[in-house]
């Protein structure tokens, strides 16, 4: 067996690199420089918004031949398959944004792939990939492949395995019916719901102040297991709609956090504020208190610094991680990960 199984390669903005290292350490519990690693845990890619391909390693070896004998010697079967190169991105740590007008030439090198050379042309990665298939008995599928193999070079080394790369089927919520200037983006919500629930989707995941219910839309979309309460009747309309428009069934209750009977394994907490919201301290404090009482992890969202209160109630802060809205705002939220 492998001491590594998979390969994952990831690709971020610059602005959301904190935001991915903060999943990454709850999905893998690792800190990476770079956007390519190993590991043995196994998570779809499409969960993510930040991981593009997975490539389950069958075969590795120092040269591509290498790679061609060992599945000639094992007789690799498939049907209806198709090989692909797997172009992996790499980090550029030169690629520091000085002014926000650079922001789009960086994002636009970032989704450059390198090949390690000499292999850097499409017309050989085709050549390498026509070989891999001349060498695995069955029959190709070019339209519909019912098995991707993959075929990459990473630091002088060639693997080949069955590759998955992320449907980004997800990113039509973007199109949801109804939402407002303080939602969190589609991408923040991906990443608490993967914090919370650590890839594991059998995990059972609570939004007690969903608002329009962004978060329900990501946990419903990736598969975990996820209800909603919203205080406000109006908003907890909103949330059903944006959920039905994508034909997804959760469970969205009008009603307070204190009324919450249920136990679940992590809540997310966007605290409420803004023009729809005018909680204070106190209130904020009780939705806290509720949500230790209901589920085994919380995961909280702020637009202040609420680490002294989160102490002061107990609480235990296993992560942290403090990100903007976007590329251009100065807005600012904090996410605390506790026990």
């Amino acid at each position: 067996m492998q001491a590594h199984q998979y390969i994952y390669n990831i690709n971020y903005p610059f602005y959301e690199k904190e935001l991915c290292a903060f999943e990454l350490r709850a999905l893998f519990g690792i800190e990476i420089d770079e956007k390519v690693f190993f590991t043995e845990i196994k998570v779809k890619p499409s969960i993510s918004p930040f991981i593009k391909n997975r490539l389950e390693i069958i075969y590795e070896g120092t040269t591509f031949d290498e790679i061609l004998k060992q599945i000639t010697t094992d007789s690799l079967t498939a049907t209806d398959f198709m090989v692909k190169y797997l172009q992996l991105e790499k980090l550029k740590k030169s690629d520091k944004p000085n002014k926000i007008n650079e922001v789009d030439k960086i994002d636009a090198v970032d989704k450059l792939a390198e090949l390690d050379k000499p292999d850097s042309d499409s017309k050989k990665r085709r050549e390498l990939c026509k070989k891999v298939g001349l060498c695995i008995d069955g029959h190709p599928s070019y339209k519909t492949p019912s098995k991707i193999f993959g075929i990459t070079v990473y630091q002088g080394n060639w693997y080949f395995g069955i590759l998955t790369k992320s449907d980004n089927i997800w990113k039509m919520h973007n199109d949801k019916p109804y939402t407002y200037s303080s939602s969190i983006g589609i991408n923040t919500a991906k990443v608490l719901v993967n914090i919370a629930g650590k890839g594991d989707t059998t995990k059972k995941l609570v939004d007690p102040c969903c608002g329009v219910g962004t978060v329900l839309l990501e946990g419903e979309s990736a598969g975990y297991q996820i209800k909603g309460w919203e205080i406000n009747s109006k908003i907890a309309d909103d949330a059903r709609d944006n959920l039905k428009h994508f034909n997804y069934h959760t469970r969205v209750t009008n009603g307070d956090i204190k009324d919450i009977e249920e136990s679940f394994d992590a809540a997310i907490i966007d605290l409420p504020y803004g023009n729809f919201s005018k909680t204070n301290q106190e209130e904020m404090l009780v939705i806290i208190r509720n949500a230790k009482r209901i589920a085994q992890k919380v995961v909280i969202v702020s637009s202040e610094d609420i680490t002294e209160d989160l102490v002061s109630e107990a609480l235990s802060i296993i992560d942290f991680c403090k990100i903007g809205k976007n590329r251009i705002s100065n807005f600012t939220r904090y996410i605390w990960v506790c026990e």
